[in-house]
């Protein structure tokens, strides 16, 4: 296999024409959830919403009948909200209007919501929060009118609280989808469990500020348009506890935003074997969070696979294994740069840096106090770029670049053992 050519948009096809064959087939995905994934407290009494008159036909305007077996859940004090297999046309926000648990559930891909106008399909509004909720087992379809980013499948004005969001397949093919789950907090323990969100044009998951935030699985992609706006996962600021696992971020502006100007910084972030390809910045962060990535393959990116921001004199980065490989693949324009420090403290070991048109790792003044050790660097423009003080880099092998290694770095610094080829 020719390292250099193979993306994650090659293997899984074309990204940016995926229409609605594929995202069926992401649906097909959609099934029973894992005992031990399912909500252990009793939600009550199940509301089908046919018994409410809700006809699942992709014909009628189910809205109101919906909104009746939402609030005879609520009124109950909480309760499972049923759809059985069927299409059900929404065409205004359905809004859980006081705080009850409820359990939102369908059987898969067979229960479709169709989200028509550009407003959240569920809501919880300001000054009620979403709290010991789950939503499972759905696919909701963006259709009939663009959705603008502020438009999300699932919105949560007023925070999350202990909540489960499990096997849901959000996606568009003909109109412009919005987002997918945005919150203004997470009080405590909130998962998002093999969700796949197919196309989204604006924001995947934002989460302004909470803790203990579980992303498990899944993949959001974007639609095309690379956008600003289009970002896979944002933490916006004073999040801790997040924990991203084994998730795609692909095809997107941002795949991966950690921080927000004028908002508070992050805390403490753990991304394992995840991706971010394909998209104009991979992971960026712009705040002092620790940042700890494992594992992970970043790569494809038009800008850089990995960056620290200028405002990020206090992060301390970890990144451990996995490869930053492949930018600039797409021949769109930008810096093709892989690792990027434009400040901060970042440890680097065992890493494969590759096949980067720009610089594998590239360093700013600002960056301090740092190792890059036992890393393979190699089919770069450039291999690394050094600046900064305080710093070790040793035992890693450099090959096949451009320029192995342009060191500008300051005081007190041991750059020694590293291994030079040209093969």
């Amino acid at each position: 296999m020719d390292e250099a050519r193979q993306t994650r948009r090659e293997l899984m096809g074309s990204l940016v024409v995926a229409g609605t064959g594929l995202a069926l087939a992401g649906a097909s995905s959609v099934g029973a959830a894992p005992l031990n994934s399912l909500p252990t407290t009793d939600f009550g009494e199940k509301y089908d919403v046919r018994r409410f008159g809700a006809q699942g036909d992709g014909k009628t305007d189910d809205t109101r009948a919906v909104q009746t077996a939402i609030d005879a859940a609520l009124k109950a004090g909480g309760g499972h909200i049923h759809f059985p297999a069927g299409q059900y046309r929404i065409t205004r926000s359905l809004r859980f209007a006081s705080l009850e648990r409820v359990d939102v559930t369908g059987v898969g891909g067979s229960s479709t919501l169709l989200h028509e106008n550009d407003e959240p399909l569920l809501l919880w509004p300001e000054g009620v929060s979403c709290r010991e909720v789950s939503v499972r087992h759905l696919r909701v379809q963006s259709t009939k009118n663009d959705k603008s980013s502020a438009s999300a499948v699932i919105a949560c004005l007023g925070g999350v609280e202990r909540s489960l969001f499990h096997h849901l397949l959000f996606f568009a093919d003909t109109v412009r989808s919005g987002s997918g789950i945005i919150t203004q907090q997470v009080a405590d323990t909130t998962t998002l469990e093999s969700c796949v969100m197919w196309r989204i044009g604006g924001t995947g998951l934002r989460v302004a500020r909470g803790s203990e935030v579980r992303v498990i699985g899944g993949r959001i992609t974007g639609d095309g348009s690379l956008r600003p706006e289009n970002i896979g996962i944002h933490l916006m600021g004073d999040n801790g506890g997040v924990h991203v696992v084994t998730t795609d971020l692909i095809g997107l502006h941002t795949s991966m935003k950690i921080g927000e100007p004028g908002h508070t910084s992050n805390r403490e972030v753990f991304i394992t074997h995840a991706t971010f390809d394909s998209s104009v910045h991979g992971l960026w962060q712009s705040d002092n969070a620790y940042t700890s990535i494992a594992g992970c393959w970043a790569a494809s990116c038009d800008e850089e696979q990995i960056l620290l921001d200028r405002d990020c004199a206090g992060a301390i980065l970890s990144i451990a294994g996995g490869t930053i490989f492949n930018g600039g693949a797409y021949g769109r324009p930008g810096a093709h740069h892989g690792l990027v420090v434009r400040a901060g403290r970042f440890t680097l070991s065992g890493t494969n840096i590759r096949y980067n048109k720009g610089t594998g790792i590239l360093l700013d003044n600002g960056a301090r106090d740092y190792t890059i050790t036992g890393c393979r660097i190699h089919n770069n423009g450039v291999g690394a770029s050094l600046r900064g003080e305080n710093l070790i880099v040793s035992n890693n092998l450099f090959a096949a670049n451009g320029q192995h290694l342009v060191d500008n770095s300051g005081h007190n610094k041991q750059v020694s053992g590293n291994v030079f080829s040209v093969a």
